[in-house]
């Protein structure tokens, strides 16, 4: 059976703007290439970069797809060096993985939905009829959308059917529960109170050893027996100084880590030395600790159901295509994509 060309250029279509991408999350799944009819266009110097089962990509058609890959994943245009090779086998990977998805599409009976696809097409037409950028080419802009947009319906179709698996019985969302205790294990919490010796951040370095000689000689003035809150009330340059500086049950990770660093190891009444931030020096006092704790499975168990079934539907369907590239016939000239680098 003769290879069929995969003409790829200009048949790019941004499909879907969320976030919902392939593999790693790197090429986004609105990338979906139309195939075409053989053709004796392409020139007999243009390299094979891969065959998938029957089908046969040029060097020049994965360029398409690859530059357009930079755009829509690069602000500026241009793949960070370090980055480049690995994202080229990304863009390959799931240019194949595209090819065989619509493939098994077509082989389990799947079609189009023309009618919901016109619809959306006029919709689209009628929202820009008044854009002259629009009007030119209307006919062949309808067509090549048209395909494309049967492309992107074949994907999701296939896509749904995969994922569509059973809903977890009681026992299994249990044994989820049980077995991943992190998702559902409230982290632990601390309960601060700050005093905060404000230094503008142009100061000078002597404002800012005062400050701290400040904070030293406060904590001594409290460990002595002096009152934190009416300290925090008089002298801190913090919101919460209204409240003689309770800051309630934070999570670990809300103070920054040179903060969260010094109240590590404190015990409950312990002060933390002198620790300079964005705003000056603060002193941080430790009223209480809230130790992590699982969250009982009644409260929880309805998102443990949601969470295991989108695990399972994910799985699924990762699986599916692992298995759809293990038993195709795939061979990829790796050696262009160090030459695409001279092509962007």
């Amino acid at each position: 059976m003769q290879h069929q060309t995969l003409f790829m250029k200009c048949k790019l279509l941004i499909l879907n703007l969320s976030v919902s991408l392939l593999l790693i999350g790197t090429l986004p799944t609105t990338l979906i290439a139309s195939e075409t009819e053989s053709s004796n266009n392409t020139p007999p110097q243009d390299p094979v970069f891969a065959r998938i089962n029957d089908k046969t990509i040029y060097f020049s058609e994965f360029m398409d797809i690859f530059r357009g890959a930079i755009r829509f994943k690069y602000y500026h245009g241009e793949v960070p060096k370090a980055e480049l090779i690995e994202f080229q086998k990304q863009v390959g990977s799931d240019i194949i993985k595209q090819i065989l998805l619509r493939d098994e599409a077509i082989k389990m009976g799947l079609k189009p939905d023309l009618e919901k696809i016109s619809k959306g097409i006029d919709e689209y037409e009628k929202k820009y009829r008044n854009d002259p950028r629009e009007k030119a080419g209307s006919e062949a802009k309808r067509a090549k959308m048209t395909e494309l947009l049967k492309q992107k319906d074949l994907y999701d179709q296939i896509k749904n059917k995969i994922r569509d698996v059973p809903i977890p019985n009681t026992k299994s969302v249990f044994d989820f529960y049980t077995n991943t205790p992190e998702k559902f294990t409230e982290p632990k919490r601390t309960w601060l109170s700050v005093i905060l010796f404000s230094v503008p951040p142009s100061s000078v370095n002597e404002v800012w050893l005062d400050a701290k000689k400040m904070a030293s000689q406060l904590k001594f003035r409290i460990l002595e027996g002096e009152n934190f809150e009416e300290f925090a009330r008089e002298l801190s340059g913090h919101p919460s100084a209204v409240n003689g500086g309770d800051l309630g049950y934070l999570h670990d990770g809300v103070l920054d880590d040179v903060a969260m660093e010094a109240v590590s190891n404190l015990k409950i009444n312990d002060l933390s030395e002198p620790v300079r931030v964005l705003e000056g020096f603060i002193l941080l006092r430790v009223n209480g600790i809230q130790p992590a704790k699982l969250k009982p499975f009644e409260e929880v168990k309805e998102r443990a159901a949601d969470l295991l079934f989108r695990q399972l539907q994910d799985d699924t369907w990762e699986n599916y295509q692992k298995h759809l590239i293990e038993s195709a016939d795939i061979e990829v000239n790796e050696e262009l994509y160090a030459a695409s680098d001279n092509e962007k």
